[in-house]
Protein backbone atom coordinates (compact mmCIF):
# COMPACT_ATOMS: atom_id res chain seq x y z
CA UNK A 1 0.00 0.00 0.00
CA UNK A 2 2.69 2.09 0.94
CA UNK A 3 4.45 1.78 -2.78
CA UNK A 4 1.24 1.97 -4.35
CA UNK A 5 0.66 5.83 -2.48
CA UNK A 6 4.19 7.13 -2.98
CA UNK A 7 4.41 10.29 -4.39
CA UNK A 8 1.11 10.88 -4.81
CA UNK A 9 0.11 14.42 -3.95
CA UNK A 10 -3.66 13.98 -4.16
CA UNK A 11 -5.77 10.49 -4.65
CA UNK A 12 -9.11 10.59 -6.62
CA UNK A 13 -11.84 8.25 -7.18
CA UNK A 14 -14.74 8.63 -9.72
CA UNK A 15 -17.86 6.45 -9.65
CA UNK A 16 -16.50 5.06 -5.69
CA UNK A 17 -18.34 2.47 -5.06
CA UNK A 18 -18.29 -0.78 -3.40
CA UNK A 19 -19.81 -3.96 -4.04
CA UNK A 20 -17.75 -7.07 -3.12
CA UNK A 21 -16.62 -7.65 0.51
CA UNK A 22 -12.77 -7.95 -0.45
CA UNK A 23 -12.74 -4.83 -2.26
CA UNK A 24 -14.01 -3.33 0.67
CA UNK A 25 -11.44 -4.71 2.95
CA UNK A 26 -8.77 -3.04 0.87
CA UNK A 27 -10.47 0.22 0.53
CA UNK A 28 -10.22 0.23 4.24
CA UNK A 29 -6.11 -0.55 4.39
CA UNK A 30 -5.84 2.27 1.49
CA UNK A 31 -8.44 4.73 3.30
CA UNK A 32 -6.44 4.35 6.88
CA UNK A 33 -3.00 4.14 4.81
CA UNK A 34 -3.59 7.40 2.65
CA UNK A 35 -4.59 9.10 6.25
CA UNK A 36 -1.43 8.11 7.73
CA UNK A 37 0.30 9.33 4.63
CA UNK A 38 -2.26 12.71 4.85
CA UNK A 39 -2.73 12.39 1.28
CA UNK A 40 -5.76 14.40 0.62
CA UNK A 41 -8.85 12.28 -1.13
CA UNK A 42 -11.33 13.76 -4.00
CA UNK A 43 -14.13 11.10 -4.32
CA UNK A 44 -17.02 11.31 -6.39
CA UNK A 45 -19.89 8.36 -6.08
CA UNK A 46 -23.27 7.57 -6.64
CA UNK A 47 -23.86 6.57 -2.99
CA UNK A 48 -24.12 8.29 -0.20
CA UNK A 49 -21.01 6.49 2.31
CA UNK A 50 -23.85 4.86 4.75
CA UNK A 51 -25.37 2.43 1.41
CA UNK A 52 -22.19 1.67 0.40
CA UNK A 53 -21.61 -2.59 0.32
CA UNK A 54 -25.31 -2.41 0.44
CA UNK A 55 -25.08 -6.26 0.55
CA UNK A 56 -27.00 -7.05 3.53
CA UNK A 57 -24.72 -9.87 4.81
CA UNK A 58 -21.61 -7.99 4.64
CA UNK A 59 -22.11 -4.16 4.95
CA UNK A 60 -22.05 -4.49 8.55
CA UNK A 61 -18.68 -5.29 7.91
CA UNK A 62 -17.88 -1.96 6.24
CA UNK A 63 -19.55 0.38 9.06
CA UNK A 64 -16.38 0.97 10.42
CA UNK A 65 -14.87 2.05 7.29
CA UNK A 66 -18.17 3.89 6.11
CA UNK A 67 -17.53 5.79 9.88
CA UNK A 68 -14.08 6.45 9.20
CA UNK A 69 -14.81 7.92 5.18
CA UNK A 70 -17.48 10.66 6.91
CA UNK A 71 -14.68 11.12 9.58
CA UNK A 72 -12.33 12.20 7.18
CA UNK A 73 -14.13 13.81 4.57
CA UNK A 74 -16.33 16.76 3.77
CA UNK A 75 -20.04 15.04 2.05
CA UNK A 76 -21.36 17.25 -0.21
CA UNK A 77 -24.83 15.51 -2.13
CA UNK A 78 -25.01 17.12 -5.92
CA UNK A 79 -28.17 15.64 -7.26
CA UNK A 80 -31.04 16.80 -9.84
CA UNK A 81 -33.44 15.34 -12.21
CA UNK A 82 -31.54 16.18 -15.17
CA UNK A 83 -29.38 13.57 -16.90
CA UNK A 84 -26.93 14.83 -18.93
CA UNK A 85 -25.93 12.19 -21.09
CA UNK A 86 -29.36 12.09 -22.55
CA UNK A 87 -29.69 16.05 -22.81
CA UNK A 88 -26.45 17.53 -23.63
CA UNK A 89 -25.79 21.21 -22.98
CA UNK A 90 -23.79 22.84 -26.58
CA UNK A 91 -20.18 22.56 -25.58
CA UNK A 92 -20.09 19.88 -22.45
CA UNK A 93 -18.00 16.75 -22.94
CA UNK A 94 -20.92 14.33 -22.87
CA UNK A 95 -22.29 12.53 -24.21
CA UNK A 96 -19.72 13.11 -27.37
CA UNK A 97 -22.13 13.31 -30.42
CA UNK A 98 -21.30 10.40 -33.52
CA UNK A 99 -17.70 11.09 -34.90
CA UNK A 100 -16.26 13.28 -32.25
CA UNK A 101 -13.32 12.17 -29.37
CA UNK A 102 -14.44 9.78 -26.40
CA UNK A 103 -17.74 7.94 -27.01
CA UNK A 104 -17.60 7.72 -30.89
CA UNK A 105 -17.18 4.14 -30.43
CA UNK A 106 -19.62 2.77 -27.89
CA UNK A 107 -22.37 5.06 -29.48
CA UNK A 108 -22.12 2.97 -31.97
CA UNK A 109 -23.76 -0.33 -30.22
CA UNK A 110 -27.34 -1.00 -30.51
CA UNK A 111 -29.48 -2.91 -28.32
CA UNK A 112 -31.51 -5.70 -30.10
CA UNK A 113 -34.70 -7.28 -29.67
CA UNK A 114 -35.16 -10.23 -30.29
CA UNK A 115 -32.19 -10.69 -32.60
CA UNK A 116 -33.97 -11.74 -36.56
CA UNK A 117 -31.28 -12.76 -38.79
CA UNK A 118 -32.32 -9.06 -40.43
CA UNK A 119 -31.90 -7.15 -37.76
CA UNK A 120 -28.45 -8.63 -36.95
CA UNK A 121 -27.24 -8.76 -40.61
CA UNK A 122 -28.32 -5.05 -41.31
CA UNK A 123 -25.13 -4.65 -39.23
CA UNK A 124 -23.17 -7.00 -40.06
CA UNK A 125 -23.64 -9.69 -37.46
CA UNK A 126 -24.17 -12.70 -38.56
CA UNK A 127 -24.27 -15.79 -35.62
CA UNK A 128 -21.29 -17.40 -35.23
CA UNK A 129 -20.76 -21.05 -36.26
CA UNK A 130 -20.26 -23.98 -33.29
CA UNK A 131 -16.70 -24.32 -35.23
CA UNK A 132 -16.01 -20.57 -34.18
CA UNK A 133 -16.15 -21.21 -30.64
CA UNK A 134 -12.96 -20.45 -28.30
CA UNK A 135 -11.99 -20.84 -24.56
CA UNK A 136 -10.58 -17.65 -23.69
CA UNK A 137 -8.69 -16.87 -20.71
CA UNK A 138 -7.89 -13.16 -19.85
CA UNK A 139 -6.45 -13.34 -16.20
CA UNK A 140 -7.30 -16.58 -14.01
CA UNK A 141 -10.89 -17.84 -15.14
CA UNK A 142 -11.71 -19.51 -18.41
CA UNK A 143 -14.26 -18.11 -20.50
CA UNK A 144 -16.50 -20.12 -23.49
CA UNK A 145 -17.10 -17.55 -26.22
CA UNK A 146 -18.94 -17.87 -29.34
CA UNK A 147 -16.68 -16.15 -31.65
CA UNK A 148 -13.36 -14.55 -31.06
CA UNK A 149 -11.85 -12.88 -33.67
CA UNK A 150 -12.83 -9.25 -35.41
CA UNK A 151 -14.95 -9.05 -32.66
CA UNK A 152 -15.97 -10.99 -29.00
CA UNK A 153 -19.56 -12.82 -29.43
CA UNK A 154 -20.65 -14.12 -26.16
CA UNK A 155 -23.73 -15.12 -24.00
CA UNK A 156 -24.95 -13.55 -21.26
CA UNK A 157 -24.87 -16.42 -18.90
CA UNK A 158 -21.08 -17.24 -19.81
CA UNK A 159 -19.73 -13.63 -19.31
CA UNK A 160 -22.39 -12.53 -16.40
CA UNK A 161 -23.15 -16.17 -14.84
CA UNK A 162 -20.10 -17.50 -13.70
CA UNK A 163 -16.69 -16.07 -11.70
CA UNK A 164 -15.63 -13.54 -14.20
CA UNK A 165 -13.87 -10.08 -12.26
CA UNK A 166 -13.57 -6.98 -13.76
CA UNK A 167 -9.80 -7.53 -14.31
CA UNK A 168 -11.08 -10.11 -17.33
CA UNK A 169 -13.13 -7.65 -19.02
CA UNK A 170 -10.82 -4.83 -18.38
CA UNK A 171 -8.12 -7.96 -19.88
CA UNK A 172 -10.78 -8.51 -22.95
CA UNK A 173 -11.46 -4.74 -23.18
CA UNK A 174 -7.75 -4.42 -24.42
CA UNK A 175 -8.18 -7.05 -27.07
CA UNK A 176 -11.40 -6.91 -28.44
CA UNK A 177 -12.82 -3.28 -29.87
CA UNK A 178 -16.16 -4.74 -30.69
CA UNK A 179 -18.54 -7.37 -28.34
CA UNK A 180 -21.84 -8.87 -28.98
CA UNK A 181 -23.54 -10.17 -25.81
CA UNK A 182 -26.92 -12.56 -26.89
CA UNK A 183 -29.14 -14.18 -24.30
CA UNK A 184 -29.48 -10.86 -22.50
CA UNK A 185 -32.65 -11.60 -20.05
CA UNK A 186 -35.01 -8.86 -19.27
CA UNK A 187 -34.13 -6.52 -16.67
CA UNK A 188 -37.97 -6.35 -16.22
CA UNK A 189 -38.64 -9.77 -15.66
CA UNK A 190 -37.64 -11.88 -13.01
CA UNK A 191 -35.66 -15.22 -14.65
CA UNK A 192 -33.21 -17.87 -13.07
CA UNK A 193 -30.31 -16.29 -16.02
CA UNK A 194 -30.75 -12.53 -14.39
CA UNK A 195 -29.52 -13.06 -10.92
CA UNK A 196 -28.98 -10.57 -8.88
CA UNK A 197 -24.91 -11.46 -9.04
CA UNK A 198 -24.93 -11.65 -12.94
CA UNK A 199 -26.36 -8.62 -13.07
CA UNK A 200 -24.11 -6.50 -11.20
CA UNK A 201 -21.17 -8.73 -13.29
CA UNK A 202 -23.46 -6.80 -16.48
CA UNK A 203 -23.26 -3.41 -14.69
CA UNK A 204 -19.10 -4.01 -14.62
CA UNK A 205 -19.23 -5.18 -18.19
CA UNK A 206 -21.21 -1.71 -19.19
CA UNK A 207 -18.39 0.31 -16.89
CA UNK A 208 -15.68 -1.10 -18.77
CA UNK A 209 -16.91 -0.79 -22.41
CA UNK A 210 -18.37 2.64 -21.54
CA UNK A 211 -14.87 3.81 -19.92
CA UNK A 212 -13.19 2.16 -22.71
CA UNK A 213 -15.09 3.39 -25.49
CA UNK A 214 -15.90 -0.15 -26.89
CA UNK A 215 -18.81 -1.29 -29.20
CA UNK A 216 -21.86 -2.90 -27.68
CA UNK A 217 -24.82 -4.65 -29.16
CA UNK A 218 -27.12 -6.25 -26.48
CA UNK A 219 -29.14 -9.01 -28.26
CA UNK A 220 -31.91 -10.50 -26.44
CA UNK A 221 -36.14 -11.71 -26.10
CA UNK A 222 -36.35 -8.33 -24.31
CA UNK A 223 -38.22 -6.34 -23.35
CA UNK A 224 -34.58 -4.90 -22.89
CA UNK A 225 -35.66 -1.40 -21.45
CA UNK A 226 -33.15 -0.60 -18.76
CA UNK A 227 -35.78 2.92 -17.66
CA UNK A 228 -38.22 0.97 -17.56
CA UNK A 229 -36.75 -1.51 -15.27
CA UNK A 230 -36.78 1.60 -12.84
CA UNK A 231 -39.97 2.25 -12.50
CA UNK A 232 -41.50 0.70 -8.75
CA UNK A 233 -43.90 -1.39 -11.03
CA UNK A 234 -40.98 -3.17 -12.86
CA UNK A 235 -38.67 -3.70 -10.63
CA UNK A 236 -37.61 -7.09 -9.60
CA UNK A 237 -35.40 -8.32 -6.85
CA UNK A 238 -32.49 -9.23 -8.62
CA UNK A 239 -32.01 -5.44 -10.03
CA UNK A 240 -28.65 -3.81 -8.61
CA UNK A 241 -28.78 -1.07 -6.47
CA UNK A 242 -26.87 1.35 -9.66
CA UNK A 243 -29.65 0.80 -11.82
CA UNK A 244 -30.19 4.45 -13.29
CA UNK A 245 -26.48 4.76 -14.01
CA UNK A 246 -26.25 1.62 -16.09
CA UNK A 247 -29.69 3.02 -18.00
CA UNK A 248 -28.32 6.08 -18.51
CA UNK A 249 -25.18 4.72 -20.21
CA UNK A 250 -27.11 2.15 -22.18
CA UNK A 251 -29.26 4.88 -23.19
CA UNK A 252 -26.31 6.18 -25.87
CA UNK A 253 -27.61 2.71 -28.02
CA UNK A 254 -29.54 2.94 -30.66
CA UNK A 255 -32.28 0.56 -30.26
CA UNK A 256 -33.43 -1.72 -33.05
CA UNK A 257 -36.74 -3.55 -32.53
CA UNK A 258 -38.85 -5.89 -33.94
CA UNK A 259 -41.11 -3.39 -35.32
CA UNK A 260 -39.19 -1.57 -36.78
CA UNK A 261 -39.11 -2.34 -40.83
CA UNK A 262 -35.95 -4.06 -42.31
CA UNK A 263 -35.26 -1.10 -44.06
CA UNK A 264 -35.14 1.19 -41.65
CA UNK A 265 -32.33 -0.77 -39.59
CA UNK A 266 -30.59 -1.29 -42.31
CA UNK A 267 -30.36 2.38 -43.07
CA UNK A 268 -29.45 2.86 -39.12
CA UNK A 269 -26.82 0.48 -40.00
CA UNK A 270 -25.22 2.14 -42.96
Amino acid sequence: MDALLSGVDILCFDEFHVHDVGDGMFIAKLLRTAAQRRVPLVVTSNYPPDKLLPNRLWHDHFVPTIGVIKEMMDIMEIDGDTDFRRSPVAGSAAPRPSGSSGLESFSRGKIITPGTPAQLGAFGLFPPAKSQERILTPTTQRLTVKAADDMLWVSFTELCGGLMSTADYLALAEDYGTWVIDGVPSPTLESTGGSAPAWQRFNNVVDVLYDQDITLFLVGHGPLDWDLARDPAHRTSTQPVDLARIASRLSLLGRVEDSTPFEEVEAGGS
